[in-house]
């Protein structure tokens, strides 16, 4: 009658993923010091709902981030990675991809599986780029929700951060 006894029900976010792993995934990756902009895009990349809206949105934050590292280092065997990511923040790759995402429109960044040949040449035209460098944009944002869907299959962000704790994974310890 009052509610006395019951059980809470876990709030689903998406398939097999509630509020309780979101949770723990953010403060495994020290998600709770980033600013709210990446926070909420970190969160639909855990859930599967990452598109390149999310992409850009997540390369400006890293552009106004001024010590983008320090979070880098913060992530189970991404330190090797924060030389690579200040170099290509130092020689402007960031800033071309950022400029072939805003050449798209909304819908295309939102599915960019249907980002055909003509769409492709307009962008290119558009971020003074070649397109080829569009396809590769297209191609790492592919391979990016690729490995999200692989997490969410293995179990979600928690699960991998434990196999990567107990050395499951061939190489990580």
């Amino acid at each position: 009658m009052f509610g006395f006894g019951k059980k809470k029900e876990k709030k689903v976010i998406a398939d097999n993923v509630t509020e309780a792993d979101v949770k723990a995934a953010e403060k495994d990756l020290g998600m709770d010091k980033m600013p709210s902009g990446m926070k909420e895009t970190a969160q639909r990349m855990m859930s599967g709902q990452f598109d390149m809206n999310d992409m850009l949105a997540q390369l400006k934050q890293i552009k106004k981030m001024s010590n983008f590292s320090g979070l880098l280092k913060m992530v189970p065997g991404m330190s090797g990675a924060v030389s690579a990511m200040k170099e290509k923040i130092k020689d402007g790759s960031v800033d071309a991809q950022i400029k072939i995402l805003e050449a798209m429109t909304p819908a295309e960044r939102a599915e960019p599986e249907k980002v055909f040949a003509n769409a492709k040449a307009r962008i290119a035209e558009t971020a003074g780029c070649t397109v080829r460098d569009v396809e590769h944009i297209i191609k790492q944002y592919t391979k990016m929700k690729q490995q999200m869907a692989m997490i969410q299959r293995m179990g979600g962000m928690e699960a991998v951060m434990q196999k990567m704790q107990q050395g499951g994974f061939p190489g990580a310890k």
